[in-house]
């Protein structure tokens, strides 16, 4: 009787742990809610609209879907080897002081697959010249030049 609990908690346990922990959505505030909107009214047919919306990524957007949601990424890479791509964002978390680094991976078909984010911590040093505004969507990096 005493082992009762324990009948229903290992299979919950082994359910769980089979379960994937990886985000399928991944969320940034990296363009303005009117550039979001542009995209959302030129592209009805558009399925992730509501994730652009929200300035979110999903498996299975094109590439436009992605800029429209996060902007134009800050290294476009192509694949010598496969027709592939790769966007990559540098995400600067000041707090932190460390920089997140997207990489997002896209298909022959321009469909993102997949991603992987790394986060680079910078003790010793200080962060110079992406200082974005806030309606900042793909333009070019605002860079300090009182510091030449």
């Amino acid at each position: 009787m005493r082992y009762l609990p324990l009948l229903f908690a290992v299979p919950l346990l082994i359910f769980v742990s089979g379960c994937s922990c990886t985000s399928q959505i991944e969320r940034e505030d990296l363009t303005s809610i009117d550039a979001r909107e542009i995209y959302i009214e030129g592209h009805p047919e558009s399925a992730f609209q509501e994730n652009i919306r929200e300035g979110e990524i999903v498996r299975g957007m094109n590439e436009d879907e992605v800029i429209a949601s996060w902007g134009m990424p800050s290294v476009y890479l192509t694949s010598r080897m496969k027709d592939e791509g790769r966007f990559i964002y540098y995400i600067q978390d000041r707090e932190a002081n460390s920089v997140l680094v997207y990489m997002l991976d896209f298909d022959a078909d321009n469909i993102l697959y997949d991603w992987d984010i790394d986060e680079k911590r910078l003790s010793s040093y200080s962060l110079v010249g992406y200082e974005q505004p806030p309606d900042y969507f793909g333009g070019e990096p605002a860079i300090d030049k009182s510091k030449k």
